[in-house]
């Protein structure tokens, strides 16, 4: 073990309190972030090489400096340690790649008629919610019901306030129209009511309410009222076959399980609330061959919990370390004690089986899909004579509208597929180029890209062995000459572009001013031509949300007396252009900056 005496001599001094540590290489960069009820102990055991894993031997030679840092509980440390690991990402560490908080169901009660809609985030409005969701799809499959049979209002309130006819949900009966008054506030909050009841887990007698009124509007020959009612029931019967209602009897648990197969794996979530299944998804952390399935589970534990309550109940089909200091932990923060349970009969056991199958299935195709995706890599390295192992493709493209709201693209492409929390928009400046200058707009890219790449910024660091650009000879020869330049010149340069009649089969690839050096059957033809699609896909997306906040923008400059400013803070205080067409002069008053004259003007001219 490198620099052994001065790791020694840190150990020496390390505090025995609980707390952290993290393991810094002779760049600074933070290698491994740790946790422990004693310090100074926890670090004595990287000191015996002997009893240490591959992986760690590997860290301990990287390791120049250890810092800590103290807590007063050992689960203070605990918290710390994930909130770090998730900020860095260090190398060391097992990670949890996709980190987004799971969507909710959200019935807003601070309003007369209130709104159904998607939420995401801190829950810091007065009403219900309804979640989580595993996925948005889930979710939106729920909430499409939900309008369906109990037509909620999903629109915003300016929108909704400014309303003199019903719009189109109406008319597909998705909404009943509480903008113009089509019932009353206490009809509605009827509908709001079994919605909630619904979503609660409160439906058994709500199809049979459904039922009689349907008997009662067939009896009174109303067919179009009562076939109404009978589809509402349809839509009922069909969310709670998909969702497997009551089938395990079951109130509020997470479904966990782990798959392995080797330094692979993948942790299926199954979400139970109310006695609904409202999602699955799968998880593929980072880790080693070397790490413990225990070790694994622990980790995405922690990640998961630390940004969601957990529920009461917790099934999991293997055991994790820590158990009971991660439970202690929990109820800190959200006074909830979850237990964790592996079964191991009856129907919750059936729960863990169902689980497992998906997540072996999923495991499978992720490892297929990476063997590919890796075959097509090493492929590519023969092709363009790499001497080193291709890991990360980036893929360019910029899209503008004769050279306004000119916005270029970067994807990035591994072994694993397209890494989309990489992924990099660049706004570009006009003021350096020729608007529509599509050479200038990919230097300027380019430059931009690998301007910062020694400043160790986590954003920035990884270098791509190859770079692919949507463009002919003239944009590989402008982006080769830069590179170069800029001392660059061991990333290989691939571009792309359409061959006759722009047909895909015809594309061309160049490398090193050849053309002909693959097949348009190789596949990795075909990956080239996916990462430009997503480039291209990128591009344009970004390019048609400027332009499209442009517009917007635009309409506000036609004000008289709106200046630059005062446009920013009228945008900051309502959120769009939209929102403020839709206030009130009281509402525009309440902006800094805008007096009672200017709120009469802007008022007026867009409801006049």
């Amino acid at each position: 073990m490198r620099n052994i005496d001065k790791i020694k001599s840190i150990v020496d001094k390390s505090p025995t309190n609980p707390g952290i540590y993290k393991m810094l290489d002779h760049n600074q960069n933070i290698l491994y972030v740790g946790k422990a009820k004693n310090i100074k102990n926890r670090l004595k055991n990287y000191l015996n090489d002997n009893n240490l894993t591959n992986r760690i031997r590997r860290l301990m030679r990287s390791t120049i400096e250890i810092d800590t840092i103290i807590t007063e509980t050992e689960k203070e440390a605990l918290l710390l340690e994930a909130n770090l690991i998730k900020k860095i990402k260090p190398q060391y560490n097992i990670l949890l790649r996709d980190d987004k908080s799971f969507p909710y169901i959200f019935i807003n009660h601070e309003q007369e008629y209130p709104a159904i809609s998607k939420h995401r985030g801190k829950q810091k409005f007065k009403g219900k919610y309804f979640g989580p969701f595993a996925t948005v799809s889930s979710l939106n499959y729920t909430l499409k019901i939900l309008q369906k049979v109990f037509q909620l209002r999903s629109c915003d309130d300016s929108y909704f306030e400014n309303r003199s006819r019903p719009c189109l949900m109406h008319q597909i009966e998705r909404c009943s129209a509480p903008c113009v008054d089509t019932l009353s506030v206490k009809k509605y909050s009827e509908l709001v009511r079994d919605a909630e009841n619904f979503l609660s887990g409160k439906h058994s007698g709500l199809q049979k309410s459904l039922s009689i009124r349907m008997q009662e509007e067939s009896i009174n020959e109303n067919y179009e009222k009562a076939a109404s009612y009978r589809d509402k029931i349809k839509a009922l019967t069909q969310i709670q076959s998909q969702q497997n209602i009551n089938l395990y009897d079951i109130e509020d648990s997470d479904v966990i399980c782990i798959s392995r197969q080797g330094d692979k794996s993948c942790i299926q979530v199954f979400i139970y609330r109310s006695g609904q299944n409202w999602g699955n998804k799968s998880y593929f952390p980072k880790h080693t061959a070397e790490e413990s399935n225990e070790a694994i589970l622990e980790r995405f534990v922690i990640d998961f919990y630390t940004k969601q309550s957990p529920p009461k109940e917790i099934l999991i089909n293997n055991d994790i370390e820590n158990k009971d200091l991660i439970v202690d932990s929990l109820k800190s923060i959200y006074g909830i004690k979850p237990k964790f349970t592996i079964p191991s009969k009856g129907k919750k056991i059936e729960l863990i089986k169902y689980a497992l199958r998906n997540s072996d299935i999923s495991l499978n195709r992720h490892i297929s899909n990476t063997s590919t995706n890796i075959k097509s890599l090493e492929k590519l390295k023969l092709l363009i004579n790499s001497k080193i192992k291709i890991k990360r493709i980036e893929g360019y493209d910029n899209s503008h509208a004769f050279g306004k709201n000119a916005v270029g693209a970067m994807v990035v492409f591994g072994e694993e597929g397209f890494e989309n929390k990489n992924y990099r928009k660049f706004n570009i400046d006009n003021t350096e180029i020729t608007p529509g200058d599509d050479y200038g707009m990919m230097r300027q890219m380019i430059k931009r890209r690998f301007s910062n790449i020694s400043d160790n910024s986590k954003k920035y660091a990884s270098i791509p062995e190859v770079i692919l650009i949507d463009g002919g000879k003239g944009h590989y020869e402008a982006i080769k000459n830069l590179l170069n330049d800029l001392g660059l010149n061991d990333i290989k340069v691939l571009s792309i572009y359409k061959g006759v009649n722009r047909s895909n089969k015809l594309d061309r690839i160049i490398f090193e001013k050849n053309s002909d050096f693959i097949e348009n059957n190789d596949p990795v033809y075909f990956l080239l031509q996916r990462i430009r699609d997503e480039s291209h896909r990128f591009a344009i997306g970004a390019h048609r949300n400027k332009n499209k906040k442009d517009i917007e923008n635009s309409e506000l400059e036609l004000i008289p007396g709106l200046g630059s400013k005062r446009r920013k803070l009228l945008l900051n205080h309502f959120g769009s252009v939209k929102d403020v067409k839709g206030a009130s002069i009281l509402d525009l008053e309440k902006v800094d900056g805008i007096n009672k004259s200017l709120s009469e003007k802007i008022y007026n001219f867009f409801n006049n």
